[in-house]
């Protein structure tokens, strides 16, 4: 893995099987990654890299003033769940602590004097275990369409991946981040990777699968890296 350095930023270099460079800003602290065919100069990628500086910052101050980017747990801070957004109300009283959610409301019970990293390990694995709830359905629903079988999910927080594939021992792997983006995010990365089941690169062969099963793909990939759903 490769970085390069732009102004202040750094970006994270990943050559793959592709045609064209692609840049990604992951939310929520705007993260920067490239995307690039194998063979393509780091003076081509910087040049890429500098074309998109305005881009880059404009979604990087938007993502860090999100009022959920920082998780200072505060009482009315907001924190995403399928897309919709929910206001925080921390409860400190003994006992097992827990999340739950009601009327636009997240309701988090912790103990008295809850460190900061304690509520984040909380809400981190809140998100494992809803995404870990959720995505068996969506796996079984485009088993039936696609024609594959995933033996095995994981779900873990990831830096720079929404989700990834093992296709030799037919297992993939969803970041927790998900399940604080829209239902149809969901959809899109699990097709994904299952495709990488029939095709393991991203070459003209598994776009035109992409394209057959999920057309709407582009436009879902779109918004996910604008940070609009």
């Amino acid at each position: 893995m490769e970085t390069l350095k732009l102004g202040d930023t750094l970006i994270r270099i990943e050559y793959k099987r592709i045609k064209n460079l692609r840049m990604t800003i992951y939310p929520p602290d705007g993260k920067v990654c490239i995307s690039a065919p194998i063979n393509v100069s780091q003076d081509v990628i910087r040049n890429f890299a500098a074309s998109k500086s305005q881009w880059i910052e404009k979604y990087r101050i938007k993502y860090r003033s999100l009022p959920h980017a920082a998780n200072s747990f505060q009482n009315r801070e907001i924190h995403y769940v399928w897309g919709a957004a929910h206001e925080l109300e921390l409860i400190e009283r003994k006992g097992h602590p827990k999340i739950t959610l009601s009327n636009g409301r997240m309701l988090m019970s912790v103990p008295p004097r809850s460190t900061r990293a304690k509520k984040q390990e909380l809400l981190n694995k809140w998100y494992r275990t809803i995404l870990r709830e959720t995505a068996p359905a969506v796996i079984r629903k485009w088993e039936a369409v696609i024609g594959v079988t995933v033996k095995e999910l994981y779900a873990r927080k990831m830096k720079s991946h929404w989700g990834s594939c093992n296709y030799k021992n037919r297992t993939i792997r969803l970041n927790t981040e998900l399940a604080k983006k829209s239902p149809e995010c969901l959809e899109y990365v699990t097709v994904h990777e299952m495709i990488h089941m029939l095709e393991p690169h991203h070459n003209p062969a598994f776009y035109r699968l992409m394209n057959t099963y999920l057309p709407s793909w582009k436009t879902i990939r779109k918004k996910m890296n604008k940070g609009e759903v």
